[in-house]
């Protein structure tokens, strides 16, 4: 599955929005502030990358809030075991599939 990171900057109106969407969406991500983390703002200076917020999916980078592009490059959701909470990973667009927590050992199945 795609890893997800959004950079980010806490002045950023945009970047709230985004993160709200990607929670709603049940999308797991790292956030990366730009204002804070120099590595970070360095990786997207190298780039050419100006304005954030900006998402690494997997290998493509998304400047600017594009919800449909970002679910259409998300291939997972994050599910949340019933019996202990563990959030879990699960890829989409793959019907029914059973699930086994990794904490619990709980199986269940989830539609995706």
């Amino acid at each position: 599955m795609k890893d997800v990171i959004m950079f980010t900057a806490q002045t950023c109106s945009s970047c709230k929005i985004a993160k709200n969407f990607l929670f709603q969406n049940k999308i797991q991500f790292e956030q990366k502030d730009i204002n804070v983390d120099a590595k970070a703002r360095e990786e997207l200076l190298r780039r050419n990358i100006c304005g954030v917020p900006t998402f690494l999916i997997g290998k493509d980078y998304v400047t600017g809030f594009n919800p449909t592009k970002i679910l259409k490059l998300v291939d997972h959701r994050v599910r949340e075991c019933k019996k202990c909470s563990t959030k879990i990973r699960v890829p989409i667009n793959k019907g029914t599939l059973k699930i086994k927590c990794s904490e619990c050992a709980n199986e269940f199945s989830v539609d995706t």
